[in-house]
C-alpha cells in the first residue's frame, strides 16, 4: 500500500467534517478525486485507517484475544483489559468506544469515496470500478468485524450529514445481507490476484472476497449447528436475534461453494515456513495473506501502523517499547505444550526466555518467564590436597555454586505411548501438570498467589506471534495479517466435515499440519499427520487445532463462540481444571486475594456455579456491549436495543 501524509490523511477526515454541516459535495472533493493518482491516495487513507489503535494494529486483536478464554491480564477490575478476560465488560470500557468508532470512521470514509467515485463530479480513469471495490470490499470487512462483536448494528452507508446521523439499530440479517451485498458486489471488479510491483499489496483480489463469503457463510453455519443440537444460547437468545436463521447445511453448502472459487482462483498457498510469518521478520507480501494491512516502514502514528508488539511482547524485549500486557493463561500454555509437543510453531506461539534490553541495547541480562525457573546448582569438584608434608595428597571438594535457567516441566509424551495417552514419567497428563508432580522450585514460584511486594508478571508466559526488533518506539514495522490462507484452509476442512466430506477435510487440516511439520526447528515428526477420524473427533480437533494455529490473531472471540455456549464453556472449564492455575486461585482465596497478579476463575469468581449461573455468563458474553456513547449520540437507539445483559 502506498504511504500518505498526515496532511492528507486530515483533510479526509476534515472532508468527513464538512459533510456533517452540508450534505453536498465540495470543490475539495471534487479536486481529491480529480484523477486516478489522487482516488489512489485517498484510498490508501481509508486502508491507513484500518491501521490505527482502535483498529486492526492493536485493539481488535487485542480484545479478541482477551475475550477469547486462553488468555491472562492483570487482574484489577479497573483495568479495562481485565474486564474483557473476566467477562465483566462495562459499556464505558474504553477500548470498546476506540474499536467502535474506528470501525465507522473506517465505514465513514469508504462511504465517502464511493459516493465520490461513483456520482458524476467525478473525473473518469481507468481504474475507478477496481477501486470502489476494493472499498466495498474494506467496508464489508469492517461490518463483519462490528457484527461478530456487537451483532445488529446501525448500517451507515452513505456519507454523514445532519439529518442522518442517527439510525436505527439493523438486525443480524440486515447487516449480514449488506456484508455479502458488498462482498459479492466487489467481485467482479477486483483484480484476479494482488500483485506486490503494483505498489498495493494490501489491495484484495477476487479470491480474497470469496474467501471472506466463505468464512462469513461458515459463521453462520457454525451458529445454525449450535441451534440444531439445542444450545440455550444458540436455540434461545440468538434464535430471537436471528429469527431468518436457516439450517446449518445451507449455510455449509454455500461456504463449500465460495470457498471453491477460491481454490480454483488459485492465487493463495501456505507460507513454506512458519518462522517467516511470525520469526521476528515479517513478511512484507506472501501468498499465505488472504487480507494484509500494510503497515511497514511506517513506525510513527500518523497513518497505518502496527502496535502488536508494543502491545503482546515481553517488557525490555526489544530497541523499542513492550508491555506484555495481553498474556496466554498458564491453563493454555500447558494444553498447548502438552498437546503440540515437538510443533515447531510452539517456539513463535510463546515466548518464555529472552535477554534484558536496557536503553536500547541489548544486555547480558537473560530474563524468563512461566514455567522457567531459576535454580541453584552446586558443582563439586575433587582437587589434591596435601595435609601434611612428605603425605600423598588427598581428594578434597571444591563446591561452585551457580544459578541456572531451567526448564523443570517436561511436557514430551514418549513415542511409545499409545494414541490419547499424555503421560510421561514425571505427569499422569503432561498437558495439565499437577503441582505435587512438579519440581519444589516450581511449586513455591507458579502454585501461589504473590504478596503485592513479590507480584511478578513472568508469572505467565508470552505471546511469542509479534516479537520483533524492527520497531521504533511503540511502533513496529511489521504488516497485520488480517485473514491466513491457513485460517480459510482450516475453516474449509470444519465445511467439509460438516457436509460429510471428512476425507477431504482431514485433507486440508493436514496441510496445515505439514507446512509445521516441515518449519525452521521442527524434527521432520511433529505435529503428526491425522488420519481416520470420525466427523465428531475431527469436529473437536479443527475447534482445538484453530486455537493453537491463529491464537492472539484476529479470531479468538469468534472462534471460541461460533459454535455455542456450550463448547466456549469448555474452554473456560479448561482454565479452572488446569491444577496449576487452580492451586494459585485457591491460593489466593485463602489469603483474600492480596495482590491483583492472580488467575481468573470462571465465572465471575464463582466457585459452584449453577447450570443457569454458567448460562447467563455465557449468554450475556457471547457479544460486547453497545457503548454508552452511541446511545447518547444517536436517537434512533433506545436504551432497550442494547445486548442482553448489559
Amino acid at each position: 500500500m502506498k504511504k500518505i501524509s498526515l496532511c492528507l490523511l486530515s483533510g479526509l477526515l476534515l472532508l468527513s467534517s464538512c459533510l456533517d454541516e452540508d450534505p453536498k459535495y465540495t470543490t475539495n472533493e471534487e479536486i481529491v478525486y480529480s484523477s486516478e493518482a489522487s482516488a489512489q491516495m485517498a484510498l490508501n487513507g481509508i486502508y491507513g485507517l484500518m491501521a490505527i489503535q482502535g483498529s486492526f494494529a492493536q485493539l481488535l486483536p487485542e480484545m479478541s484475544t482477551e475475550a477469547s478464554g486462553i488468555c491472562w491480564t492483570s487482574y484489577y477490575m479497573s483495568d479495562i483489559r481485565a474486564q474483557y478476560v473476566d467477562g465483566s465488560i462495562s459499556i464505558d470500557n474504553e477500548f470498546n468506544d476506540r474499536a467502535w468508532g474506528a470501525l465507522y470512521q473506517t465505514i465513514s470514509n469508504c462511504n465517502i469515496f464511493i459516493e465520490a467515485c461513483e456520482s458524476d463530479r467525478s473525473s473518469e480513469f481507468d481504474n475507478k470500478a477496481n477501486m470502489v471495490a476494493q472499498a466495498k470490499f474494506m467496508r464489508g470487512v469492517c461490518y463483519y468485524s462490528l457484527y461478530n462483536f456487537w451483532g445488529g448494528v446501525p448500517l451507515r452507508l452513505v456519507p454523514t450529514d445532519k439529518d442522518n446521523i442517527p439510525q436505527p439499530r439493523a438486525s443480524r440479517q440486515e447487516v449480514l445481507d449488506q456484508i455479502i451485498k458488498d462482498w459479492t458486489e466487489a467481485i467482479p471488479d477486483l483484480d484476479h490476484e494482488s500483485v506486490l510491483e503494483s505498489g498495493a499489496p494490501t489491495a484484495p483480489c477476487k479470491a480474497s472476497a470469496y474467501a471472506y463469503l466463505a468464512k462469513l457463510y461458515w459463521l453462520m453455519g457454525c451458529n445454525a449447528w449450535a441451534a440444531e443440537q439445542g444450545d440455550a444460547w444458540a436455540s434461545g437468545q440468538l434464535k430471537q436475534e436471528w429469527p431468518e436463521m436457516q439450517s446449518s447445511h445451507t449455510y455449509f453448502t454455500q461456504a463449500k461453494e465460495y470457498g471453491d472459487s477460491v481454490f480454483l482462483e488459485n492465487v493463495f498457498d501456505l507460507e513454506s515456513d512458519f518462522k517467516s510469518l511470525f520469526g521476528g521478520e515479517r513478511l512484507s507480501f506472501s501468498k499465505e495473506f488472504v487480507f494484509v494491512i500494510d503497515a511497514t516502514m511506517n513506525t510513527t502514528e500518523n497513518v497505518g501502523y502496527n502496535s502488536l508488539h508494543w502491545t503482546f511482547s515481553p517488557q525490555n524485549s526489544s530497541v523499542g517499547e513492550s508491555w506484555g500486557r495481553t498474556q496466554p493463561s498458564k491453563a493454555f500454555y500447558n494444553w498447548a505444550r502438552g498437546t503440540y509437543q515437538g510443533d515447531p510453531r510452539l517456539d513463535y506461539t510463546f515466548i518464555s526466555k529472552w535477554y534484558k534490553y536496557i536503553n536500547g541495547a541489548e544486555s547480558s541480562e537473560l530474563q524468563t518467564a512461566y514455567p522457567l525457573v531459576s535454580k541453584q546448582v552446586n558443582d563439586t569438584t575433587w582437587v589434591d590436597s596435601v595435609v601434611r608434608p612428605g603425605r600423598p595428597p588427598i581428594k578434597v571438594p571444591v563446591v561452585t555454586t551457580t544459578r541456572q535457567i531451567v526448564d523443570s516441566i517436561n511436557y514430551t509424551i514418549p513415542s511409545t505411548n499409545a494414541p490419547g495417552d499424555y503421560s510421561n514419567e514425571q505427569f499422569a497428563d503432561v498437558r495439565n501438570p499437577k503441582p505435587s508432580e512438579l519440581d519444589s522450585i516450581v511449586r513455591a514460584e507458579f502454585c501461589k498467589t504473590k504478596q503485592p511486594d513479590s507480584w511478578n508478571i513472568n508469572d505467565w508466559s508470552y505471546f511469542g506471534k509479534y516479537m520483533t526488533q524492527n520497531c521504533s518506539g511503540r511502533y513496529a514495522d511489521n504488516n497485520l495479517y488480517v485473514y491466513r490462507y491457513a485460517d480459510f484452509l482450516l475453516l474449509m476442512a470444519d465445511v467439509e466435515n460438516e457436509l460429510g466430506n471428512t476425507g477431504t477435510a482431514i485433507e486440508y487440516v493436514n496441510r496445515v499440519l505439514n507446512r509445521a511439520r516441515q518449519s525452521t526447528g521442527g524434527d521432520g515428526v511433529y505435529p503428526k499427520a491425522i488420519s481416520g477420524m470420525g466427523q465428531s473427533d475431527l469436529r473437536e480437533y479443527i475447534f482445538n487445532e484453530r486455537l493453537f494455529e491463529l491464537c492472539a490473531e484476529f479470531d479468538g472471540f469468534t472462534d471460541t463462540r461460533r459454535r455455542g455456549i456450550e463448547w466456549r464453556k469448555q474452554v473456560l472449564l479448561r482454565n479452572n481444571n488446569d491444577s496449576i492455575t487452580s492451586a494459585c486461585y485457591h491460593y489466593g482465596l485463602s489469603v483474600n486475594y492480596t495482590a491483583r497478579w492472580r488467575e481468573y476463575w470462571y465465572p465471575l469468581d464463582n466457585e459452584n456455579p449453577s447450570e443457569s449461573d454458567w448460562n447467563e455468563y455465557l449468554i450475556k458474553n457471547q457479544l460486547f456491549p453497545i457503548p454508552r456513547v452511541e446511545f447518547s449520540t444517536n436517537d434512533a437507539i433506545p436504551s432497550s436495543d442494547q445486548n442482553y445483559g448489559y
